[in-house]
């Protein structure tokens, strides 16, 4: 009687080879490239993914084999499975990622896929991953906007602002923490809303700032006010040294809502990106975040990918 039998790779080249060699769900653009040999070299390099990160399945009769799974380290140490090379066979995929949850339920807090814009948890074609994962007990968290393209000249020149804009030095700075609270008053962010739900709206304040200020260096923030002095909201990018700028965070503060800072917060980060030099730009946004999305609309980011997060738990 055929078996199947669960394995890590022995070491990184396997682990390499496994995770580049794996069917994609579906075809997209972050689908290409997570499995592109220079991305896999630098996340292995960087300690980012690991052989014990990856999750292989075969029979006892065959060494090929049948599907992988893979995960990433995040810089906050945290966990996400982003590769899913299913085999044909439903059971063998149902088996496969109900042993990867299994042996890291402690660790991993989400799992990333991307698929071509417009697509939905619920299509037909990612069926085949989507309904072994909630088999294992994954739920849809939200289904995102992501951004990633090579940015034209004067990319956010349309949108000015009279804002004005601080960079913080100080992750103590009492403006940031009331800043931040008023950002998080009745957010649309699901993550955040998440976050409220399950610690309460103080608490989940503290974590998400604390969150904010140490996966990246405060001085990445900057505080946005306008003329009256009152703050507006708050912006935070980077530009790291392959070129790849990401927006990291866009929030207006409560009271100001429904004025469109929210583009104007999105258009001045974009030309801070572009005058550091970034040749590509990327981002995210939820998309039942409809004021951001229309901010990345106005500011002329087109959308390339869905991203869809799902999350353990019930």
């Amino acid at each position: 009687m055929t078996t199947l039998q669960f394995f890590h790779p022995a070491s990184v080249a396997e682990a390499h080879t496994l995770l580049a060699t794996s069917p994609m769900p579906v075809d997209s653009l972050t689908q290409r490239r997570i499995r592109s040999d220079q991305n896999l070299s630098d996340y292995f390099d960087a300690g980012r993914r690991r052989p014990e990160w990856v999750w292989a399945v075969r029979t006892d009769d065959d060494p090929a084999p049948l599907g992988v799974i893979g995960a990433f380290g995040t810089p906050d140490g945290r966990l996400l499975l982003d590769v899913f090379g299913l085999p044909d066979d439903p059971e063998v995929a149902r088996a496969l990622i109900a042993r990867a949850t299994e042996e890291t339920a402690t660790h991993v807090e989400e799992t990333v896929v991307f698929a071509p814009p417009g697509t939905t948890v619920t299509d037909d074609a990612l069926a085949a991953l989507v309904v072994p994962l909630r088999a294992a007990g994954w739920r849809l968290l939200v289904e995102r906007r992501h951004y990633e393209f090579e940015p034209p000249t004067g990319l956010g020149d349309a949108v000015p602002t009279a804002l004005t804009f601080e960079r913080l030095s100080d992750p103590d700075d009492p403006r940031l923490v009331s800043c931040h609270r008023e950002v998080m008053r009745d957010t649309l962010d699901a993550h955040d809303r998440d976050l409220v739900d399950r610690l309460g709206f103080g608490r989940a304040c503290a974590e998400s700032l604390h969150y904010l200020v140490t996966s990246d260096p405060v001085d990445r923030i900057h505080l946005a006010s306008h003329a009256s002095g009152d703050l507006v909201g708050m912006v935070s990018g980077h530009v790291p040294a392959n070129g790849r700028g990401v927006v990291l965070f866009v929030g207006v503060v409560h009271d100001h809502r429904g004025h469109r800072y929210g583009r104007e917060l999105l258009a001045w980060q974009t030309r801070q990106l572009l005058e550091a030099r970034a040749t590509t730009l990327i981002a995210d946004t939820d998309t039942s975040n409809i004021p951001m999305g229309r901010a990345f609309a106005d500011v002329g980011w087109p959308q390339t990918e869905t991203r869809i997060d799902l999350v353990l738990g019930g």
